[in-house]
């Protein structure tokens, strides 16, 4: 089982493709719970640097900007630092933007699980 850590979600994720076979179960979680399942370990995929400064502040540990395409199988899991707005074509965010965004309500963390069936 592995951990990932990701600013965006896709079934592409899912192996194998389609996901015959897979439940995906996706679930908001609060900062404190997406805190404690980094203590176990995580890979981090997340594409944005200044998405990576802003997790890195508020979760509290050091959350590299690591644009990779990641494969999950059963048992696997991503807290996903999702934005609610979509953003102009081609936008790239400061660190201070992702930050008032989070802080208007408008990103959050949520946890996506894949499963067997």
């Amino acid at each position: 089982m592995a951990t990932f850590i990701s600013n965006a979600f896709s079934i592409s994720m899912i192996s194998p493709l389609p996901p015959q076979g897979r439940t995906v179960k996706v679930r908001p979680i609060s900062l404190e719970e997406a805190k404690s399942l980094l203590r176990e370990g995580y890979i981090s995929a997340v594409g944005h640097p200044s998405t990576a400064q802003v997790m890195s502040a508020l979760l509290g540990v050091d959350i590299p900007p690591n644009r990779v395409s990641i494969t999950l199988q059963p048992g696997d899991r991503v807290l996903v630092f999702q934005l609610s707005v979509r953003l102009a074509e081609g936008q790239v965010l400061s660190k201070e933007e992702v930050l008032d965004l989070y802080e208007g309500g408008q990103a959050s963390f949520a946890l996506v699980e894949v499963m067997d069936q």
